[in-house]
């Protein structure tokens, strides 16, 4: 029964590659709340949320695994002083909508990490052909 329950290597991807997607377009829709930002602090906002975002994307493609988990663990880190710590939320920002944001990208962070943990399937197909 567990074997059906583990994914190819490729069904990871593209698992991996839905809930960027999804996540993706809620961070999307999450930006929408952004007018009320000086330029100043939107610019660091989106910085923050872009350095996040290519952090969640290396984790699943780079070779150099401990530093792509290190990448992610700091941004981790940055999300829950960002909920925590006032003095870091962005002036201008209702509480409810920095809160919403932040829980978006820890549910997508959380997400990925458990998935790129999760055991791989050996695929089918390489496991049939001789190995030379």
């Amino acid at each position: 029964m567990r074997r059906y329950l583990l994914l190819t290597s490729r069904e990871r991807v593209g698992t991996i590659d839905g809930i960027n997607l999804f996540f993706g377009a809620l961070l999307g829709a999450n930006l929408g709340t952004l007018n009320s930002l000086s330029l100043r602090e939107y610019i660091a906002f989106i910085l923050f949320l872009a350095g996040t975002v290519m952090a969640l994307r290396m984790i699943s493609t780079s070779e150099r695994r401990r530093f792509a988990i290190g990448f992610v663990a700091f941004y981790a880190i940055v999300i829950l002083a960002m909920w925590i710590i006032p003095d870091l939320q962005p002036r201008g920002l209702p509480e409810a909508d920095l809160h919403r944001t932040l829980a978006t990208l820890a549910i997508w962070i959380g997400t990925v990490v458990l998935q790129e943990a999760a055991p791989v399937l050996e695929d089918p197909a390489q496991a049939a052909s001789p190995r030379t």
